[in-house]
C-alpha cells in the first residue's frame, strides 16, 4: 500500500485543463513557483542522489499541489536508477505520449536528459494551458512544441499565454520561461541543460535577449556585459530549437558513450 501526504489542491493537470471558470486561480507567479519547485525536485533526483533517479513520467498529472500551491513530484512507478558508472540504461519505452524524449522513443536509451525534455514540455503546458498533443485543434496547433516554436519565431510570444490568466507577465519574465522550455526540449539530448542549470536560468536576473542588450548599450552598460549577452543569445539561437519525434536523432554526434545490457 502506498501512503501519500494529503495535498489539498490535487494535481496540476486538473487546474490547467479542468473546468475552473473563465479565469484560472493559477496566477503567473504561482505557475512559475510550480515550475521552479518541480525543477528543484528533479535536481535532487538527478544530482543529489547516488545512484540518480530518472523519473521517466514527468507530466502535469504527476505534479501534486498542496494548499499553498507548492508542487510535489509523484508517481515513481516507472522510475529507473542510473549509477555514476553508466551513461544510460536501455529499457522498454514507457511514459506518456507527448512528453517522451525523441531519442528515448526511437532507441530505448534512457538517462536524466529524458526527464529534462519532459520538463520542457511541462513548462510549455503550464504557460499555455494546452495539452502537449491536442487533435481537437487546427493542424498547425496540434503539437504544442511545434506551435510554440512557430509563435516565438513570429515574435508573438504573448500569443502562447493561457487565455485564462487574469494578469499577463512582463515580456522579460515570459521570454525567460520560454527560453528555458526551448532549451529543455532541444532535439539533441547533449545540448539540453542539466536541471541544476535550469534552476539557475529560472532564477537569473539578467536575460539574454536582443532588446535587453540594446537597453544596456543605451544606458551605458559595460561592453563586456553586452558581449556576454550576445554570446548567450547566439547559444539560444543555435540550441534552443526543438521539434517532435521526426527530428529525434538528426545529429552525427553520438548521444551515448557505450552500450549497456537491456533492462526491463
Amino acid at each position: 500500500m502506498l501512503v501519500y501526504e494529503y495535498v489539498d489542491n490535487g494535481n496540476l493537470e486538473q487546474w490547467l485543463h479542468g473546468d475552473v471558470g473563465p479565469y484560472s486561480p493559477l496566477t503567473w507567479e504561482i505557475r512559475m513557483n510550480i515550475i521552479l519547485g518541480t525543477a528543484k525536485g528533479l535536481t535532487y533526483l538527478h544530482e543529489g542522489l547516488e545512484p540518480k533517479v530518472v523519473h521517466r513520467d514527468i507530466k502535469s498529472s504527476n505534479i501534486l499541489l498542496d494548499k499553498q500551491w507548492n508542487p510535489k513530484v509523484s508517481d515513481f512507478g516507472l522510475a529507473k536508477l542510473l549509477g555514476s558508472e553508466r551513461s544510460y540504461v536501455t529499457t522498454r519505452v514507457m511514459g506518456t505520449f507527448g512528453y517522451v524524449a525523441p531519442e528515448y522513443a526511437s532507441t530505448g536509451m534512457l538517462n536524466e536528459r529524458s526527464d529534462v525534455y519532459s520538463f520542457g514540455i511541462l513548462i510549455m503546458e503550464i504557460i499555455s494551458g494546452r495539452n502537449p498533443v491536442d487533435y481537437s485543434r487546427p493542424p498547425g496547433e496540434v503539437n504544442l512544441v511545434e506551435w510554440l516554436k512557430t509563435m516565438v519565431t513570429n515574435r508573438n510570444a504573448e500569443g502562447v499565454l493561457d487565455p485564462r490568466l487574469q494578469e499577463k507577465p512582463s515580456s522579460r519574465a515570459l521570454k525567460r520561461a520560454l527560453l528555458v522550455a526551448l532549451r529543455c526540449v532541444d532535439p539533441n539530448a547533449q545540448k539540453r541543460p542539466k536541471m541544476g542549470h535550469v534552476i539557475h536560468m529560472l532564477e537569473a536576473d539578467e536575460f539574454p535577449f536582443r532588446d535587453d542588450c540594446r537597453a544596456g548599450r543605451e544606458h551605458g552598460r559595460p561592453q563586456r556585459d553586452v558581449m556576454r549577452g550576445r554570446l548567450m543569445e547566439k547559444g539560444v539561437s543555435e540550441s534552443g530549437d526543438s521539434s517532435g519525434y521526426e527530428s529525434s536523432v538528426q545529429t552525427n554526434k553520438p548521444l551515448w558513450r557505450k552500450q549497456e545490457p537491456e533492462e526491463q
